[in-house]
């Protein structure tokens, strides 16, 4: 049902906007399971050369401080086809004791279309200051 109404939007859409560029949103955190992922994903519908851009976001990841987990799910798209070019990375901006900041690093690495920060107003309302300095957080990779 996703891909078929989000097929339709943008078959709408071009009708009048015929160079109009699209992007969906998938939240892997949430989606981790098998059915989930069956539900939520329609993989005849959101590839490559029907979407401009396939944004992720996993702010249960971010906030769990789970970078590997994180960066995981900036490589998804990767498997489906999409080139860093069509990928894009949701990132939750928090406080100081999750772990925001170097997924943002991290997604900037890959080369990604974009890297978008979420709550800018907390970004501005806790002062963090540009661009993004490097410093110590209550994170870090527990991979092989």
């Amino acid at each position: 049902m996703i891909g078929n109404f989000t097929t339709a939007i943008a078959a709408f859409v071009r009708g009048s906007q015929s160079n109009c560029r699209f992007e969906v949103l998938y939240p892997l955190d949430v989606n981790q399971t098998s059915f989930n992922a069956a539900i939520n994903y329609p993989t005849a519908a959101w590839t490559p050369a029907a979407l401009t851009c396939l944004k992720t976001e996993s702010f249960g990841f971010t906030f769990g401080r789970d970078l590997d987990k994180a960066e995981g799910l900036m490589d998804f798209g990767q498997s489906l086809g999409f080139q860093a070019t069509q990928r894009s990375h949701l990132v939750g901006v928090g406080d100081a004791t999750t772990a925001w900041i170097k997924e943002a690093q991290t997604a900037l690495g890959k080369g990604l279309e974009s890297i978008v920060l979420f709550a800018l107003d907390q970004f501005c309302l806790i002062g963090y200051g540009v661009p993004l300095q490097r410093s110590l957080r209550r994170s870090l990779r527990m991979g092989s």
